[in-house]
């Protein structure tokens, strides 16, 4: 067998046939961007609903539950057939346009003067968010050989993490370095986001000339797109890939409530105890980073873990540690005190744990033969949670309680532990071969 048909190495890791180290690189740093460009424009609403649109503090949460609502439902009627799409077209023109379309919104939001017009503006991102997130969970699936593939969606969550916290943090002081040099709010506010829309084009450049052409797993010519996303439907009579469509519905509602409602949280109380907004975002900023650090530090960790166990036993792990995190957070007595740092960490693991897992699930499961229509609906299904915990999350912020959302979605992640705990006696692994030979 030659060294393409076995596939490469990349370090330690193992690649698929076809998949140059150049390749990889591209992954890495497409996954460097993709969640971090797709989740700073949620973060950003605590400054644009203050100081460019004047919305009241009582009213914030439910516009920014809409704002997040109307997202998803523009990725979750696209999603799935982009999905399908690139198992035709190929992946990387589809990620390289996504890129350049969140550019777009990243342009356009800081320039609006209703909500309304806000609106607009978070569609024509939501566009571009449906690729790139179709296509980096396509990818992630693509590139790996099995005895390497937790670790090689460890390290691309580990980026997505470490991006996620190097452009919310970039974005959680850039208003107030443009303050200090004399900028207007408003102004400070633009420039800010314009600077991420940039990140946006070099992204979309990197993804478009370094990832692999065509589409590993392509399907037969003659097999249109609506054939193709069906595949991904049928496929859930598999309960493992069902229980991966149930865990991306999950684990992405849960980075919806952090991304929303978090920072948001915390900036009102702030305010409510005399800070100015940029003070008391800042502080929302600095919990926040803390979520993602430690996110980001159990990643490495979690890829180990998922290549050494059957994956459902580690995603019912998973779902265990997120609903642990997210209720702790949800009942914390001191938003701004000493034991949010605590409580931070622990969602954050959970948070890592819990996309990591569901992604190493339905990597493993999904055949290669449509495998982009499969990963469409896992990621269909992640809209969807994103959706579900936007709403009913919005509505408990403004009419229960600010941390409502965060005790949700730790019930939700109870729901799921007791669903993969069936699973894992109904359906045990097909392949233990897979995952349990050598590592590395």
């Amino acid at each position: 067998m030659t060294t393409a048909a076995a596939g490469i190495k990349f370090g330690p890791l193992w690649l698929a046939p076809g998949v140059s180290r150049g390749n990889m690189t591209a992954l890495l740093v497409g996954s460097f961007f993709t969640i971090g460009l797709m989740t700073t424009i949620g973060h950003s609403q605590a400054y644009i609903f203050t100081q460019h649109l004047g919305i009241p503090l009582g009213e914030q949460g439910g516009v920014a539950g809409t704002l997040t609502f109307y997202n998803e439902l523009v990725i979750l009627a696209l999603v799935g057939g982009l999905g399908a799409l690139s198992d035709r077209i190929g992946r990387r023109r589809i990620y390289a346009a996504g890129f350049l379309i969140i550019a777009l919104g990243y342009t356009l939001y800081p320039l609006a003067t209703s909500v309304g017009e806000l609106t607009i503006y978070r569609l024509i991102f939501a566009c571009g968010a449906a690729c790139i997130a179709a296509m980096l969970a396509t990818v992630i699936a693509d590139y790996p050989q099995e005895k390497s593939r937790g670790k090689i969606v460890a390290m691309c969550f580990f980026l997505n993490g470490l991006g996620l916290t190097i452009l919310v943090g970039l974005f959680g002081n850039t208003p107030k370095w443009f303050l200090a040099a004399g900028a207007e709010p408003v102004e400070a506010g633009r420039y800010a986001l314009w600077i991420v829309a940039a990140l946006c084009v070099l992204a979309s450049l990197v993804v478009g000339f370094g990832l692999k052409s065509g589409a590993p797993g392509r399907v037969r010519s003659g097999e249109g797109a609506l054939g193709t996303l069906k595949i991904g439907l049928k496929a859930a009579r598999n309960p493992r890939i069902a229980l991966s469509y149930g865990a991306g519905l999950v684990s992405r509602g849960d980075m919806s409530v952090v991304s929303t409602f978090f920072t948001l949280w915390l900036t009102q109380v702030g305010v409510s105890r005399g800070l100015d907004t940029g003070s008391a975002f800042a502080q929302g900023t600095k919990f926040f980073i803390v979520v993602q650090v430690s996110a980001l530090l159990t990643a490495p960790v979690v890829g180990i873990i998922v290549d050494r166990l059957d994956r459902v036993a580690a995603l019912a792990g998973a779902m265990l540690v997120a609903g642990a995190g997210y209720m702790t957070i949800g009942f914390i007595p001191d938003p701004l005190g000493g034991a949010m740092y605590f409580a931070a960490i622990l969602m954050g693991m959970g948070e890592m744990t819990g996309i990591l897992s569901a992604q190493a699930l339905v990597g493993q499961e999904a055949p290669e033969h449509g495998r982009g229509a499969v990963i469409g609906v896992f990621s269909f299904c992640g809209a969807l949670g994103i959706l579900c915990a936007a709403a009913l999350g919005g509505w408990l912020f403004d009419n229960w309680m600010q941390s409502g959302p965060f005790v949700m979605m730790g019930a939700v992640n109870c729901i799921l532990l007791v669903a993969a705990l069936a699973v894992w006696f109904v359906a045990p692994r097909r392949d233990v071969a897979a995952s349990a030979t050598a590592i590395g």
